[in-house]
This record gives structure tokens, sequence and C-alpha cells, in this order.
């Protein structure tokens, strides 16, 4: 995401949006006819166990699930998940967390589970390679693809792809939620943990208020909200993407770029103004310059990764502005994969037929291929506007501990703007920190710096909230830094403090 609303680095234009959403009008009303009379079998279908997906590693020790849980029966409305547990003997002495992917408009399945934290990846053979830093080594995985349109969900309402946005989005979260634990219910009461990342930065907070106040409900089972985690995200668009001083500092625009961007785009109104697209001429010719500057070939999701020159389309393909970003330049420096052409093997993939099979997914017949973002939904822009700190402040009074950590390579959302907010937080709650802002590790190595901050209780200094910088990584934070991101993780789930000496 660039200073105009980039966020998951979804490269999504409304205009275009509104274009292709008449074009596609008519197939989106043969897929309605003909998936209603798929979705009286969908509905009331249990959660289905993954017998082994194709190219996967024998002697696996966990078990694995995925299919539709339906949240709005009557449009025939159903969001695709991805369930992994932990490989112990007893999973169910393990943590639960969802873990959700932004954009709007993003898959948690190609990017959470299988770019990201998931237990596997597609090799370049095609077969699967096991993930040594996989977050279901420490916590039961449940990846969903929200809102519908994104990825496998889907509804047989063809309206329901039009107008989405971040109310809606929560309101179905939480009611996959619960359907989802009516179809596995030894984890109801499971301590239940919410992360994610970008975008998430408004559809985590938002689902987790919508639990708290389902919990206030008289004679329901409470569930059991422990914490938030949330990576690189959008949280104030006037302050989570102003990006001027990070570009410059880092060499990739000049002086006078970052003089012409103070005074022709000048923040907040540019933003303000881009969610309308209506940007002055001075700026866009500004923003046109800025391309040139930073060049074709640098994303500004993570500013040192090398592109992916994969000889498939996917790879191929070089998306200019603002809002067109893509998620293919990104690269593994350590772990699984250290080949930045990832993401084209994923896309060939999860479009597999066997694959789809396997996983239970697209029995209905999508009326497109799967996709990384997009498809044929259609996101409320404005909702990119919404202010989501005065949520995260009411979260933090209610005692849900809070973890903001950033990629210190990611340009489109700054860890610079993240720490505002965290301090902002932090002052306006009066929380006291805790020690000094220092290096955490990852064993041997520098992890990143983080800062803790909260109020002593009974004698005891209980932490609420946590920033923390990743080094090295990008605005996908487990694809990068996949150890660093797994010892954060780690830290998160004990509530814990992150490591200050080596070891």
């Amino acid at each position: 995401m660039e200073a105009t609303c980039i966020i998951e680095l979804y490269s999504w234009d409304p205009k275009l949006s509104l274009l292709s959403k008449w074009k596609n009008m008519k197939l989106l009303l043969v897929f309605t006819v003909i998936s209603s009379f798929f979705f009286c079998f969908f509905y009331g279908a249990a959660g289905e166990l993954i017998k082994a997906l194709p190219g996967q590693p024998a002697n696996v020790a966990f078990k694995q699930y995925s299919g539709y849980i339906v949240t709005e029966p009557q449009h025939g409305r159903a969001l695709f998940y991805y369930f992994v547990e932990v490989g112990s003997a007893n999973p169910l002495l393990h943590p639960l967390t969802l873990w959700l992917n932004g954009g709007p408009g993003c898959s948690s399945l190609g990017f959470g589970a299988f770019m990201e934290n998931g237990p596997f990846q597609p090799g370049e053979s095609g077969h699967l390679i096991k993930n040594k830093y996989s977050w279901n080594l420490e916590s039961n995985m449940l990846y969903l693809e929200s809102p519908i349109g994104v990825g496998f969900s889907y509804s047989n309402t063809s309206s329901d792809y039009l107008g989405v946005n971040d109310t809606i989005t929560a309101k179905e979260n939480l009611q996959f939620l619960l359907n989802w634990f009516k179809e596995f219910p030894h984890y109801r009461d499971s301590a239940l943990y919410l992360s994610g990342e970008s975008y998430a930065g408004h559809y985590i907070p938002q689902l987790a208020a919508l639990i708290l106040n389902y919990n206030k409900r008289l004679s329901v089972r409470p569930i059991k909200l422990k914490a938030i985690a949330l990576g690189n995200p959008l949280l104030d668009l006037e302050i989570s993407v102003n990006n001027d001083e990070f570009l410059w500092s880092h060499g990739v625009i000049s002086d006078e770029m970052l003089m012409l961007r103070k005074i022709k785009c000048n923040e907040p109104r540019y933003l303000k103004e881009s969610i309308h697209q209506n940007l002055s001429k001075e700026c866009i010719d500004v923003l046109k310059k800025q391309e040139e500057e930073m060049g074709s070939y640098t994303d500004p999701g993570d500013l040192i990764l090398p592109i992916c020159l994969s000889p498939t389309v996917l790879g191929q393909t070089v998306y200019h502005g603002a809002l067109k970003l893509l998620h293919a330049k990104l690269a593994m420096r350590s772990g699984v994969s250290t080949d930045p052409c990832l993401a084209d093997r994923i896309h060939q993939y999860l479009n597999s037929p066997k694959v789809q099979e396997a996983f239970h997914a697209n029995t209905t017949r999508l009326p497109s291929i799967w996709e990384f973002c997009g498809g044929h939904l259609v996101y409320q822009r404005e909702n990119l506007g919404i202010n989501i700190l005065p949520l995260l402040s009411k979260l933090l009074r209610s005692r849900i501990p809070l973890l903001l950590f950033n990629g210190d390579q990611d340009s489109k959302i700054p860890l610079t703007q993240t720490r505002i907010i965290a301090n902002m937080l932090a002052k306006e709650l009066k929380f006291v920190r805790f020690g000094n802002y220092a290096p955490w590790y990852d064993k041997m190595q520098v992890g990143g710096w983080s800062q803790s901050f909260g109020r002593a209780r009974k004698g005891k200094n209980v932490t609420y909230l946590t920033f923390a910088t990743v080094r090295g990584a990008a605005h996908e934070v487990p694809y990068t830094s996949p150890s660093e991101a797994l010892t954060l993780f780690r830290a998160f789930l004990r509530g814990s403090p992150l490591p200050r000496t080596r070891v």
C-alpha cells in the first residue's frame, strides 16, 4: 500500500471494480442459479478432514480440515476456511488462533497459510515443503477467507458482492466463528487469539469488539478471547500510511521529491482525496514522478527484496501506481524458500482441480479462478478512512492485550507510524513504560526492537500493549522473517516479554 490507501498491497482500482461488476453480472447470475443447486448439500456439512494434500510430505503429525461454513443461508453466503491443528497428542492443550489477511479482499489461504505462517509451501518440483517455522507449532491455526468474494468464499446472491463494508465483514466473521464452533465443539472453550496484517488492522479489532459484546449477552457461552496481534496494520489512514520521510531516509526518493510530496500531496488532505479519486493534477504529476524515481522493480512492501523473474505470466507482471502493487515481488531470505516466485507456485497450486478437491473447495464451480486478491468483491472505499484507534483504546480498557508489530522494510505502513500510534495509545490510557526501548532476540541474532506498556497491579507489572519491529521484515512479516515471526508469536501467546538476551 502506498500513501494512497494501498493496504494489504491489494491492487484494487474502484473504477475497474465498478466496470467489472457490470461486466460480470450475467456471469454471476448464472453462477447464482447453478450454485444454489449445490447449496443444500453445503449447508449443514461438517468440517471435513483433509486426508492428504497433493504433494504433501510423508509422516505429517497433525490433522488438517477445510470446507465451508454457512453464514447466511437465505442468501447462500459461505466462507471458506483451512484449519491446521498442532501436531501433538492433544491439540486441545494448545490455544486457537484465527488469522486474517487484509486487502480489503485478499486471501488468508494464499498469503497467510501458504506464503507466511502455515505448515507447507509449494516447492519448485510441485511438492509441498514443510515450513519449519509454521505457527501450528505453537497454536491450532484457523485461516479464514473473508469476506465473500475472496478466494473460495462466495454467495449465491450476486448483489452481496457489491458494497461490502467493515460492518458487514465484522458481523459475518463473528457468525462464521460461532458456526465454526458448532462444527468443532471441542474447541469452544479454547483460548482464542486473533492475528493478521495490513487491513486486518480493521477486521480484527472490529471482530474483537463484537466478541466482547456477544459475551455480555445473557445465557450465552462466552468466547474466550485472550489477545490480538496486528502486523503492519492500517489503523488510522492519516497516520499509518504517511511514508514520505521513510522513503526519503531509505534513499528511495530524492530531496526534491520529499519536498514536492509535502507541498503538492499534503497529508492528510491527500489521503482523504485519494479515497474519493479526486486528486489534484499537481499531486498526480508528483506521484508519477515518484514512480519514476522508485523504479518499476522496487516493491514498497519491502524495499530490499528482489522481484520474481519467473517465465510465468504472474511472475512477469509488474503493476504500476500506488494501488497497483504486486505481492509476487516478495521473497524469502530464510526458512522454507528463498525463491521470490513463491506466489506463482501458490497460485498454480490452489487452482489445481486435485488440490481443490482435497480442500473440499469450489464444489459449486465458482465463475472465476482462485486469486490472491479481489475476485468480484467491491469493497466500500470510504471504509479505508475509518479511525480504528478509539476501538483499540476500548479493547485495551477491557484488558485485551494488544501486540503491534512491523517489518522495518515496509514503506506502505512504516514502523515509524505504527510506533507513533502505540505511543499515542499508551499516553491516552496512562500506561507505564516497562523497561527501555531495546533490542529483542531471535536465538543469537537481533530480531528487532520493542517497547511494552501497561500497569502495575498488586505489585506486578501487567503488560497490555507491546510495540515491536521485526528486523529485515517486509509487509508480510512471517513471509520474509519466518524465524523471527515465530519467536514473536510464541511470546504473544504466552503473554511473556520478548527475549532480551541471546539464547
